[in-house]
This record gives structure tokens, sequence and C-alpha cells, in this order.
């Protein structure tokens, strides 16, 4: 998407509404997508400010049993680009997204989605995970593996236990 006349219009303002490019973002994945909404406002010499909007439905995979789980993302965010040539302050240095006028939505999208990921990701809140011996997913049931784990620091103990046996 170029960008070389909201940079050279000031005050000029533009809204869009586009389709959520799915090629980068596990297409197999997302089962839903909101419409994205994109506002890019002039606000100032060489300055536009591009604020956006959609929804995304995932099915992503429990961080402690592995189930699926269905998982609602909210995107939403605001970033200011510059022109080429502008003096960029240093916290939004970071612009990778552009390339000279042109935007680069997929990589600016990619940015948002993984500032916004979830840090965890669980089916329900008490969720018992899976048994590290077999694997047996401890939310259906119990699976009857010895779950005693010595403490490494009594190790010495134990061997003299067992040389008494």
């Amino acid at each position: 998407m170029n960008l070389s006349q909201m940079f050279s219009q000031e005050q000029k303002k533009e809204e869009l509404q586009l389709e959520f490019p799915l090629k980068g973002f596990g297409k197999d994945r997302i089962k839903k997508a909101t419409p994205l909404f994109l506002s890019l406002e002039n606000i100032g010499k060489g300055k536009v400010e591009i604020k956006g909007e959609c929804e995304l439905e995932f099915t992503l995979a429990c961080d402690r049993c592995l189930s699926p789980v269905p998982t609602r993302l909210p995107l939403r965010f605001e970033r200011i680009v510059y022109a080429p040539g502008m003096e960029i302050p240093e916290e939004e240095d970071d612009q990778g997204f552009m390339d000279e006028y042109d935007l680069n939505l997929e990589l600016l999208l990619e940015e948002e989605l993984q500032v916004c990921w979830p840090t965890k990701i669980l089916c329900h809140e008490d969720c018992k995970g899976i048994c590290p011996s077999c694997g047996q997913n401890l939310n259906e049931g119990s699976c009857g593996c010895d779950t005693f784990v010595p403490d490494i620091r009594f190790a010495n103990l134990m061997d003299i236990f067992k040389g008494n046996e």
C-alpha cells in the first residue's frame, strides 16, 4: 500500500475496510476474521498515523493438555509512520514494515499479532495437563502412573537406605 499521497497532503484522512490477509498467519488455524478497519491520517509533515481494528478467531492448543481451544483475539493498534528522510523518534524507530513510501500491511499485522498474542492458552483454569510418563490427558481421568518424584538433594541418603535392604 503506497502512502506517498498520505505523507504529502496535510490533514488528509482516509478510512478503509479490507479483508484480513490470511496468507502468513496460519490460515489453517484462523477460523474467522472480521474485516480489517484501517484509518490513515496525516498528522504533520511526513507523519501518518495508522489505526487498525479487527477480530480473529483461532483454534489453538491448550498449553497444558494440548486440547483444541477456540480463542478470540481482538486486534487493535495505532502506529505512526514517517516518510523517508524524516527524523524518527527512538521509540518509533522499528519500521520494518515500511519500504520507502510503501506500507507492507502483512508485516505490520504480523508484528501486531505477536504483541497481542496471549501468553498462556488454557482450555480451563484448572486444567491438569498431561502425564509426563504416558501422555494421558489428566482432565479425562487418572492414568495410574507413579507420580513420585524423588528430591535429588536426598539422592545420596536414598543410596544408603537401598544398600541396607
